[in-house]
């Protein structure tokens, strides 16, 4: 007998075979990137949904297949050539999914694959019962089983070199896969070239068949493409998230390394209560504990006790409103010694926004603060010996040489009276140097009061500011408005000194730089602080000058003494723009409780 094939059913069994082929390599690439039980799961059932995809492209090749009788199919058998498709596929998936293959292996495998593909055909061919007789041609018999062998072989090295996709991009993937997916169909359809049919009139064996329609293949054509399609869906989604999986965790270590290696720095999480719950070598070293004696403890145990129920409570929060909180103080260590710590918490929140705990950095800069508490100390000591020099210079400019000034013009004048009656010429000089004499020690009393004016000693600041502020308005032609309690009172010599030169630091600065016709100072005393403001209205400072001024040290000279001065009584200076329009502001600010003497 002669068959013909409905060759749609035989375009329909090749698109089957590449579905199948291009499953086989997104599923070894899930298979190879899994481990333990989990691989052995992908491999189970990725061999079950590609050998479906075989079987219904072998099953479907058959019923392309027509001959002049009705064909049944014994159902058992036919389960057994599914089971033979499933076995070969199994095999595939685990050859391709190690680590290696060498050709020993590859051969082995495509041996048993092929083996299984030509049992599952022929065991497929078996399940017919027709009124017919099927012999095989012996060459074209073992040619098919050739071909299996060596389809299997093919296709076991092209999925296993191009199942990365850092390998093998999608195009490259599509084009293995039809040309594995061209290539298993000819086995098949060798195999059938390989049958010969000759009618029978025997009795058919009918006690398990079942028989072919259009609704069996649609079935079958539409639960494998169902199956196929989701085991490349589920594959490739699973390798994403496998592969970005991998890339977190790979990220992660890479971050527990950095931080492992860093010895200065303690780097730790919190909870969102403030619990530790992580701790790193420099952590270990900064603060004494080791990993297991602090996590789950609260972090306010690294404050002084006079600290512990505000402070750590009072930086978690604002690290919540503002992302980062950043903090210097004392801190204690295990053993109850202290150091002063640098330190900055972060808030971590999800994508959702909520809080997920803090991140902390803590540096031990116990020796940086030593080096600036000296540097202040010495700044300190050489202001005080700036104004005891001054307070000298000034009292030997007011005594000595005013005294010598005030005899030379008594003599001066003397001559006057005897110099007319010489010359006209010799009076006009003596009257000149007259002049002269009256102008240096008006000059000499100028110096002596820029230095140190003689009021800040006999009679106080508020007498002291005054006169100062009268011969600075005389001088520099600016309108001075000038504001101090009249029954302001004394206070200690240094608290005093510190007030007027920052007084007379900033009308220079005003007369120097401001351009500003007029400057008012007002000075208050409550019973907390002493404050001072200056206000002018020039042409004010640039924001990031302001900004460059709040750092110590960029300062310039005068403003660095003025902070200077002020730190050292616990005060403190502040430069703001004006408040109704340009210009500048400075407050100082001094704890009324110093200024008891």
């Amino acid at each position: 007998m002669k068959g013909s094939y409905d060759y749609r059913l035989v375009a329909l069994s090749v698109f089957i075979a590449v579905l199948a082929s291009y499953a086989a390599l997104e599923l070894s690439a899930r298979t190879t990137a899994a481990r333990g039980r989990v691989r052995l799961a992908w491999i189970a059932g990725g061999a079950i949904a590609m050998g479906l995809g075989i079987w219904s492209m072998h099953y479907i090749g058959m019923l392309a297949f027509s001959l002049p009788v009705s064909v049944l199919y014994d159902w058992p058998t036919v389960l057994i050539s599914l089971l033979a498709a499933v076995f070969a596929s199994a095999v595939a998936l685990f050859v391709v999914s190690r680590r290696r293959l060498d050709w020993p292996r590859a051969l082995a495998g495509s041996v048993i694959m092929g083996s299984g593909i030509a049992t599952m055909h022929y065991t497929g061919m078996a399940a017919m019962r027709l009124p017919a007789i099927c012999s095989y041609r012996p060459s074209l018999l073992i040619l098919s089983v050739g071909l299996a062998i060596a389809i299997s072989l093919v296709a076991i090295w092209l999925t296993f070199h191009f199942r990365e996709d850092d390998r093998a991009s999608a195009g490259w993937k599509i084009g293995c896969a039809v040309i594995m997916g061209a290539s298993i169909p000819t086995m098949h359809y060798t195999g059938m070239a390989a049958a010969q049919f000759t009618p029978s009139s025997g009795p058919l064996d009918t006690s398990h068949v079942v028989s072919t329609s259009t609704l069996g293949f649609t079935g079958v054509s539409a639960v494998t493409l169902l199956v196929l399609g989701v085991a490349v869906v589920t594959a490739s989604i699973e390798r994403r998230f496998s592969i970005q999986k991998l890339q977190l965790s790979a990220s992660e270590r890479l971050y527990q390394l950095l931080v492992n290696g860093v010895k200065d720095y303690a780097i730790f999480m919190l909870t969102p209560e403030g619990n530790v719950s992580s701790w790193n070598p420099g952590a270990e070293r900064t603060k004494g504990y080791r990993s297991e004696e602090i996590i789950g403890r609260h972090f306010s145990c690294f404050y002084p006790e006079e600290d512990r129920s505000s402070k750590p409570a009072q930086q978690l929060q604002r690290a919540i409103t503002e992302g980062s909180a950043e903090d210097e103080g004392w801190r204690v260590r295990k053993d109850g010694s202290k150091f002063w710590a640098d330190a900055v918490v972060t808030a971590l929140w999800d994508s959702e926004g909520v809080l997920q705990g803090f991140s902390k950095v803590t540096r031990d800069i116990t020796e940086r603060k030593q080096a600036e508490d000296s540097v202040r100390e010495v700044s300190g000591r050489l202001l005080q010996i700036q104004d005891e020099e001054r307070r000298h210079f000034a009292r030997e400019l007011h005594d000595s040489a005013g005294q010598m000034l005030a005899a030379l013009h008594m003599n001066l004048v003397a001559l006057e009276a005897e110099a007319s009656t010489i010359s006209g010429s010799a009076a006009n000089l003596v009257h000149k140097n007259l002049d002269l004499v009256a102008e240096l020690s008006k000059e000499v009393r100028t110096i002596s009061h820029l230095l140190h004016p003689p009021l800040l000693d006999d009679l106080g600041l508020s007498a002291a500011i005054r006169d100062y502020v009268q011969g600075f308005a005389e001088r520099s032609k600016i309108n001075v408005d000038l504001e101090i309690p009249t029954e302001f009172g004394r206070l200690p010599r240094e608290f005093e000194t510190a007030i007027f030169r920052v007084v007379q630091e900033s009308l220079t600065n005003i007369h120097r730089h401001s351009e500003s016709p007029i400057a008012r100072i007002r000075i208050s005393h409550s019973e907390k602080t002493v404050s001072v403001e200056i206000q002018d209205e020039g042409k004010g400072m640039s924001p990031e000058k302001r900004s460059e001024l709040k750092l110590t040290g960029k300062a310039g000279v005068g403003i660095r003494g003025m902070r200077e001065r002020l730190r050292q009584l616990g005060g403190t200076l502040e430069i703001e723009p004006g408040r109704n329009g340009p210009g500048t502001v400075v407050i100082a600010r001094l704890p009324a409780s110093n200024t008891r003497g």
